[in-house]
């Protein structure tokens, strides 16, 4: 029997000795090729056929030059587009965004699929294994008795897992070693992003309680400056006092601080001017008459243990000093995302023009605010109330008229 593609097909034929083999042919210029793989005993199906013709390097869709496991792939798509080091050659990614693909590719991708061929991977796999990922939370250090817990990945971590594995294919397209004419498996791949819970974010009473109620003056100015600019964690570690115009009241980010390495920013719109508030300068010129790293080439906040060299860990200062804080005043804050968010609902509850939103948060489209914003509960419940009051009114209204019209 004999089942042809493109670059090959298999023909079995039966030896003197009475075993069955299964043979590949190809065409190598004006010339057909053969290869003896082995008995039919040994490969029964054109799946294990076709998995050892990978193996061997005899197909002619992929190069034979070109990666044939998924760890190869990986290896050569981490050192072209997503390399280690502080900054990217062609200046694509961020390096937060490197970050993050390498962790998911080393967590998650490697462990489970490193050693499978490019063409092993279906997409009925792929989703079986993402529904089943789980991952361990350990006990806190506060509570040492407890078990640790293991629970279901979140969806939106799913689906980034899911993209990532979609590049990697793209990329050995556009590399010749995925023929552009084969569909990438992981498009088929049905992976959600839904949040399993509602972000936090705070209103203007309990900002006002925590800024100016319960903080000092470093956490007060950090979660001041970083509310009031819309600031990215990144960008309120990478800031300088030369950043900062105090007679034009302007904050203009240069710079991104991930993991104590500088480097750009996100997007290109990030670098745009965020306008600073009266409030938001004298704060910072009171936490700079008390920082003695107030240099222009200093950070705004320097680290005192490191001796000016490097900014604080904004995720140590929110985890021991101003979550506690705020739990003490009876306010929820997850991190420092909680005021870019809180930023956001607030313009929009102020009846803001959305370019204008987009504007001050710095994004590359103001669809970013489907994302950021959602409508709170007592703002649905305000809704449906102004809406029912009108129709209660009306209906009032015309039951006084239909009563006025019968006593006629």
């Amino acid at each position: 029997m004999r089942k042809r593609r493109s670059e090959g097909w298999f023909t079995e034929i039966q030896r003197k000795s009475g075993q069955t083999v299964v043979l590949y042919r190809w065409i190598e210029g004006d010339r057909e090729r053969k290869y003896t793989l082995g008995t039919v005993d040994r490969f029964p199906s054109e799946k294990s056929r076709w998995k050892e013709v990978f193996r061997l390097g005899f197909d002619r869709q992929i190069e034979v030059r070109g990666p044939r496991s998924v760890r190869e792939l990986v290896s050569h798509w981490l050192e072209r587009e997503c390399p280690g080091d502080d900054s990217d050659p062609r200046d694509r990614r961020a390096f937060s965004t490197r970050d993050n693909y390498r962790c998911y590719v080393r967590k998650w991708i490697l462990p489970k699929w490193g050693d499978s061929l490019l063409t092993d991977l279906r997409a009925p796999d792929v989703e079986d294994w993402l529904a089943g990922l789980r991952w361990q939370v350990r006990r806190s250090k506060e509570r040492p008795h407890e078990p640790d817990k293991v629970l279901p990945l979140a969806p939106g971590t799913k689906k980034k897992i899911r993209d990532v594995m979609h590049l990697l294919y793209e990329h050995a397209k556009r590399y010749g070693w995925w023929p552009e004419d084969r569909m990438n498996p992981i498009s088929k791949v049905r992976q959600g992003g839904e949040r399993r819970t509602t972000p936090i974010r705070l209103d203007l009473e309990q900002l006002h309680r925590l800024i100016y109620g319960v903080l000092q003056q470093r956490e007060r100015t950090m979660v001041l400056f970083d509310f009031a600019g819309g600031l990215r964690r990144g960008e309120l570690m990478g800031s300088k006092w030369e950043d900062i115009d105090f007679f034009e009241k302007v904050f203009t980010p240069k710079r991104s601080v991930v993991k104590m390495r500088v480097g750009r920013l996100k997007t290109k719109g990030s670098a745009d001017p965020v306008p600073l508030d009266d409030s938001v300068i004298e704060e910072l010129l009171r936490w700079r008459a008390e920082t003695p790293y107030a240099a222009d080439e200093d950070y705004v906040f320097a680290s005192l243990k490191m001796k000016g060299r490097q900014p604080y860990w904004m995720g140590r200062i929110m985890q021991h000093f101003i979550k506690p804080a705020a739990s003490r005043a009876g306010i929820a804050i997850k991190g420092w995302h909680t005021l870019r968010h809180s930023y956001t609902t607030l313009l929009r509850q102020n009846n803001n023009d959305p370019k204008v939103v987009q504007g001050l948060l710095r994004w590359a489209s103001p669809k970013m605010m489907n994302v950021y914003d959602e409508a709170v509960a007592p703002e649905k419940r305000t809704a449906h109330e102004d809406l029912l009051r009108k129709l209660t009114q009306r209906t009032v209204k015309r039951t006084a008229e239909d009563a006025a019209f019968l006593s006629a």
